[in-house]
């Protein structure tokens, strides 16, 4: 069983602000392959970090309010983040050594194959986030962003459309979640 505090930090993830802005940056970042503006790949993460930011201050704090965790949770987190961060390396590194043994064994990569790494990549972020709160579902978005990375190699249709998608599902999910949290607070008002 879990300590109160635990729960506590599980849930101050459970709002739904976060999967709403991750998968409008993973929608944003398949439309800019989809239309070759590789860039948004670059551009949206710190925009979206801010993006989160505000919407968790205006949405979320007022009708949930600010938890502040002792410090030993937040030296705690902090750790974990650095450990997480260094897992997420490592794991980019192991995707990077299996193209990189895939262009050694044949001269060339398929290019096929390199339409699955955008998608595998936010699949990485995405564990890795659910490492970090606590929450299943962050690790369901890592296995709906590897399906998309499958799906981009097997139509051939590039990376674009199938992180659209997936993208879209994630949002759909945080707006669902967010929803809840504005209607239970207006609920709580009345």
């Amino acid at each position: 069983m879990s300590s109160p505090e635990a729960r506590l930090y599980r849930a101050s993830w459970a709002d739904g602000s976060l999967d709403l802005v991750a998968g409008a940056a993973v929608i944003v970042i398949g439309a800019g392959y989809w239309t070759d503006l590789v860039v948004a790949s670059i551009v949206v993460p710190p925009l979206a970090l801010v993006a989160w930011q505000v919407l968790h201050r205006r949405v979320v704090e007022p009708r949930a309010g600010r938890v502040e965790f002792r410090r030993e949770r937040r030296e705690r987190s902090r750790r974990e983040l650095g450990w997480s961060v260094g897992l997420g390396v490592a794991a980019l590194v192991a995707v990077l050594a299996v193209l990189g043994a895939g262009v050694a064994a044949r001269g060339a990569f398929p290019g096929d194959l390199v339409d699955a790494l955008p998608a595998t990549l936010l699949a990485v972020l995405a564990v890795v986030a659910a490492g970090l709160t606590r929450s299943p579902r962050f690790a369901w978005y890592g296995a709906l962003l590897l399906a998309a990375g499958a799906g981009a190699v097997l139509t051939g249709t590039g990376p674009g459309l199938t992180l659209v998608l997936a993208g879209a599902v994630v949002a759909a999910t945080g707006a669902v979640l967010l929803a809840r949290l504005v209607a239970d607070a207006r609920e709580d008002e009345a």
